[in-house]
């Protein structure tokens, strides 16, 4: 299976040109801006890139020197990789389109229909005129015998070098066109590269093999999936393979000895029709092309291992073949079993027996050379006959690629200017110009830091930015170098691993460090490098992420299987000297790679995937949840969105689009962008769809103003169930969230309605959605008291000072004078309607729901406030006696709530009296 990477912008629209370097280390493109650009592949988000004009139609590399057709109307030679002038090797009246290099030969063919061919040590080219159109393409024998050149009057001309330019041989029916610019099938002739025998070329929707020694057709290509015509094709660099691309963005990929097609992925919408394939140097797993929107992609093999197995099979095959010319006493004899005990050599012309010891001795002498004792050759026999099954029906399994160890918010390692990190703090940006590295940091909030400039004679090519401390290091070296942003005196401090160990992954957060080494150690610093753990971690570290006291570290739980990674994640947290671990499995979509990792505003952890998936993790359910799609709100299935952050309160995700490429430029800076989030529900069109997805977000996540907008859309649904006659679902909704409010407000809507049979059936669920909600209010707390193993669930009692006196650090408030307190508790109790138990009911209520963080921050001493609350009788504190008015209608209740005309709401500072 062959597969597209996604497209670069390379150039602007026109015809776009590419070639693979002699090494095949780089990919040169040319295109109608007159740019060069060398790329290190498909992912090089910063290609080198040199003007050699106005226009640059084709490229070619000789030796050490690149050669480039410019609007100049010449050849012109450029040395390699300096890009420096070098010199005109052939000059035309028209621009050159085509050109190739064979050994000590240069040919090239020109818009003005003729074709010269330059031989090393010649001062003059050879002329070649016959075409009476330009000259789309052309390639040279592999032993320089022949040139075959396709033009635009539909020829095909072979002509003979050795006899100085004879044309032997015309072929027409090929597509015409009176100009380079009109020319849509440029038929790009190919000779088999190892010994030239064939010459395939492009025509419609088929791939003519022609055999050089007749000029006879032999066969044709095709495939029934292509759409379209066929503009080019190219052997593989062994002649294995022949790809064929379409005017569509189609390429069909054919084996060249069994004539048979190999499956490859489809194009994507945005792919036009592709001007230019070339195979690369090294092997035949990639393949690269050029489209007429100036765009790059790639194909690539996706299935490695079954090549190899595929080999192993054929291998097997041989073997088997190769045991059919051992000549066996009588091929239609059957084997007796008293010939395998042993049986006498006069048994041999029996026609029902062969001989058992002339196959041993035949069968040994084939594989090892010369023939062994009986002894041996009863156990050699038995391993052959065992082991030659399992040979044939061997078949590597296919494993997906480990993903190695990565910093999130940074981009590849090989590009020449990078981001470390980028996340929402600052930019930590690499430059690596020679010997005069250096590294940037740049900080979104000014107030926090001013913008650094640090050389960098460490060498460090990976960093973790916080608003405390900005952490680097290098690819297997042990040095951790740290600069305290909020230090005063020494800010930069650093630490130097023990023997044998280096850095894989790096992150810093507001309160500590954590680096996770080769030993698959986890080590734990404070901001001011004070030691403070060192755990273990179970496998291949991945990526790590911090957000205040918490560490999130994924690594390989196991090894890949065939479509899937198998990640896992060790959640930190750390209070004091305690520490709290959490392991949690990240579900990564099959065939996809983790791309990002990450915490919310809120402290959530968040990863992100290469196609954009990007799921967080609720803390309460402690399950993980897709937020959002990237690749949905994209434009072009090219383009990719670099995530930055993500925001549950304001409920965006911060991220850079990428135009045709995965990771953004350093240069220009690109502009993040804010998109929504979106849960990937049924029927994202319709409003309740919509509905549903606000409501579920807004219960999962920590959002802002979430109970109201739980309540807003609640209701909604509500009243388009009652609008579409679906009172089941109705009630089923409220029935759902237990709010009794939001029960109130159902009633209310239903009644307006005259929908009298739903509101009775509301009101009856009044008692029960009461309970359920004072139950589900003493869970949380219970669960807030218990204090569970999970570290996502803050440590209040710890932190607010729960535990015993003893080890509270925090100094006691200040108690009040006598004369105060008796003055407050007058103030207090006479403005307290006593009268009203329903009154006292609701506020003890309210107070049992304040947090307790605000509780304890109450100026009232402890002692006052128990003696105070005990004089309040044990019958105003009863429930409200239910008669059978409220029962069934609740606005019973709500009336009697109406007469209560004042609120006493305890503040941290003083009493505030509040008229509704």
């Amino acid at each position: 299976m062959y597969e597209r990477s996604s497209l670069r912008y390379a150039h602007t629209t026109g015809h776009t040109s590419l070639i693979y370097t002699d090494n095949g280390e780089f990919i040169l493109t040319c295109g109608s801006d007159g740019d060069t650009r060398k790329w290190r592949g498909i992912d090089d988000d910063d290609p080198s890139s040199n003007c050699l004009g106005e226009f640059v139609v084709c490229l070619a590399q000789k030796k050490d020197k690149l050669l480039a057709s410019t609007d100049r109307n010449t050849v012109q030679a450029y040395t390699f990789p300096d890009m420096d002038n070098d010199g005109t090797l052939l000059r035309f009246t028209a621009p050159v389109i085509c050109m190739k290099v064979r050994e000590e030969y240069l040919a090239a063919g020109s818009e003005d229909t003729k074709i010269k061919v330059l031989k090393d040590g010649e001062s003059l080219p050879l002329d070649l005129e016959g075409h009476r159109g330009p000259v789309l393409a052309l390639d040279i024998h592999p032993k320089c015998t022949y040139l075959a050149s396709v033009g635009g009057d539909g020829v095909l001309k072979l002509w003979d070098l050795p006899s100085g330019g004879k044309e032997i041989k015309s072929i027409t029916g090929l597509p015409k066109a009176n100009s380079f610019e009109n020319a849509k099938c440029f038929g790009t002739p190919c000779f088999e590269p190892r010994n030239g025998n064939s010459l395939i070329y492009a025509n419609g929707k088929e791939i003519y093999v022609v055999n050089t020694s007749s000029w006879e057709t032999l066969y044709t290509l095709s495939d029934e999936k292509t759409k379209g015509n066929y503009t080019c094709c190219q052997f593989s660099t062994d002649g294995s393979l022949v790809a064929a691309a379409t005017d569509v963005g189609e390429i069909s990929l054919f084996d060249f000895s069994t004539r048979q097609s190999k499956k490859c992925e489809p194009p994507s919408s945005e792919c036009q029709a592709i001007t230019c394939l070339a195979w690369s140097t090294k092997n035949n797993d990639e393949l690269a092309y050029c489209d007429a929107n100036g765009q790059l992609g790639t194909l690539f093999c996706s299935g490695g291992a079954m090549e190899d197995g595929a080999d192993l099979d054929e291998n097997a095959m041989t073997m088997d073949n190769d045991f059919g010319d051992i000549e066996f006493a009588d091929e239609e004899a059957k084997v007796d079993g008293g010939a395998l005990n042993g049986v006498d050599d006069d048994d041999e012309d029996d026609e029902n027996v062969v001989s058992i010891e002339k196959l041993k001795h035949k069968v040994m002498a084939y594989t090892n050379g010369s023939a062994h004792d009986d002894e041996e050759t009863k156990d050699s026999i038995g391993d052959v006959r065992s082991a030659t099954p399992s040979i044939a029906g061997y078949e590597m399994p296919k494993m997906f690629k480990q993903q190695e160890p990565f910093q999130p918010g940074s981009t590849p390692a090989h590009l020449e200017h990078r981001y470390l990190a980028w996340n929402t703090v600052g930019i930590v940006t690499l430059h690596t110009d020679g010997a005069d590295g250096a590294i940037d940091v740049e900080f979104h909030d000014a107030s926090v830091h001013h913008s650094l400039h640090i050389p960098n004679y460490n060498n460090h090519n990976m960093a973790s930015l916080s608003s405390t401390v900005l952490a680097m290091a290098a690819d297997n070296s042990s040095k951790i170098v740290c600069i305290a942003l909020a230090a005063s005196g020494n800010k930069e401090w650093s630490v130097q691993l023990p023997d044998c160990e280096s850095v894989e992954a790096l992150c810093a957060s507001s309160r500590m460090l954590a680096v996770a080494t080769s030993a698959q150690f986890l080590r734990i610093f404070t901001v001011m490098g004070t030691q403070r753990e060192v755990v273990s971690i179970p496998g291949p570290v991945v990526c790590m992420a911090g957000y205040e006291d918490r560490i999130l570290v994924c690594y390989h739980s196991a090894t890949p299987s065939a479509k899937q990674q198998h990640l896992q994640a060790m959640l930190f947290q750390t209070c004091g000297l305690r520490l709290k671990c959490q392991n949690v499995t990240l579900p990564l979509t099959p065939e996809r790679q983790l791309s990002w990792l990450g915490f919310s505003d809120c402290g959530s952890p968040v990863f992100s995937d290469s196609m954009g998936i990007v799921q967080l993790f609720n803390v309460k359910s402690n399950c993980w949840y897709p937020v959002c799609d990237t690749m949905k709100q994209s434009s072009s299935v090219s383009n990719n969105y670099f995530v930055i952050s993500l925001s549950e309160r304001s409920q965006i995700l911060q991220a850079v689009l990428c135009r045709g490429t995965s990771y953004p430029m350093t240069n220009p800076r690109p502009m993040v962008q804010e998109l929504p989030l979106q849960l990937p529900l049924c029927d994202l069109e319709n409003e309740k769809s919509i509905l549903e997805d606000s409501m579920l977000r807004a219960s999962m996540m920590s959002m802002d103003n979430a109970e109201k907008t739980i309540k807003e859309t609640a209701i909604k649904l509500f009243a388009l169930a009652c609008r579409s006659e679906m009172e089941m679902r109705a009630k089923e909704l409220i029935e759902t969230i237990s709010c009794t409010d939001l029960l109130m407000l159902a009633v209310k809507y239903a009644t307006k309605l005259g929908r009298i049979h739903l509101s009775d059936r509301l009101s009856e669920l009044l008692p029960q959605i009461e309970e359920e909600q004072q139950s589900r209010e003493q869970e949380e707390q219970l669960v807030e008291q218990s204090l569970p193993a999970s570290p996502l669930i803050l440590l209040k009692a710890y932190q607010n000072g729960s535990s015993s006196s003893s080890n509270k650090l925090a100094p006691k408030s200040m108690d009040l004078g006598s004369t105060k307190k008796s003055t407050l508790k007058r103030f207090a109790f006479s403005n307290s309607p006593s009268s009203s138990p329903l009154y006292k009911k609701s506020t003890n209520d309210s107070l049992l729901a304040t947090p307790s963080s605000e509780a304890s921050q109450e100026n009232f001493s402890g002692n006052d406030s128990e003696s105070q609350l005990s004089k309040v009788s044990s019958e105003d504190m009863k429930p409200l006696s239910r008669t059978p008015l409220n029962s069934v209608n609740p606005f019973a209740m709500k009336r009697k709530l109406s007469e209560v005309d004042k609120t006493i709401l305890m503040g941290s500072e003083k009493l505030k009296m509040v008229k509704k």
